[in-house]
């Protein structure tokens, strides 16, 4: 399909617009891709200020109090780091169930509901000891980020202390049971 560049008013291909995604909705933006790239703001010139006031406190703070964000003016966030603590602070206080899915989604690709199906099929048990008693964290192959299981916590951290190398764990265990049968 054809559309039409707001800003030099040519009509174009669809291919030559770039698409933006808001709120789960894919469009087409009204300015096409070479006028994008001209249409680019260079603040490259422009003299980078000490400091910023905050949207949020209204607290005139420096540069290093704020986090870093490519699209934001001068590549920094309008709000303070601490401001945007709180605000995450009441949003999960509020919300924990979101807060926990959106955690889950970022660290293992994996939602809430995923989760509980897993604790599910563990019976709410640790993997490797059995343990009920313990919150499940979700263990993941590091290099590839592959979901495995629920663990408890503390075979979690074997896990991770022999640097996810079985042999470890094996000369582990044989070290052990020379104590043990002694």
């Amino acid at each position: 399909m054809l559309r039409t560049c707001t800003k030099c008013g040519e009509t174009k291909d669809e291919a030559d617009f770039y698409s933006t995604t808001q709120r789960g909705i894919t469009r087409l933006r009204a300015v096409c891709k070479m006028c994008s790239r001209t249409y680019a703001w260079d603040r490259s010139d422009d003299p980078k200020p000490s400091g910023r006031v905050c949207t949020v406190c209204k607290q005139y703070k420096p540069l290093t109090d704020f986090h870093r964000h490519k699209i934001c003016l001068y590549g920094i966030e309008p709000f303070c780091k601490k401001c945007k603590l709180d605000k995450r602070k009441v949003r999960e206080r509020n919300n924990p169930r979101q807060a926990r899915n959106v955690d889950l989604k970022a660290k293992y690709g994996i939602t809430i509901e995923d989760y509980e199906a897993m604790f599910a099929r563990q019976s709410g048990q640790c993997a490797i000891c059995g343990r009920e008693d313990q919150k499940l964290v979700v263990d993941h192959h590091h290099a590839t980020g592959r979901v495995r299981s629920l663990l408890c916590h503390l075979c979690n951290a074997m896990i991770g202390c022999a640097r996810e190398q079985p042999e470890i764990l094996r000369r582990g265990a044989a070290y052990l049971a020379t104590f043990v049968a002694s």
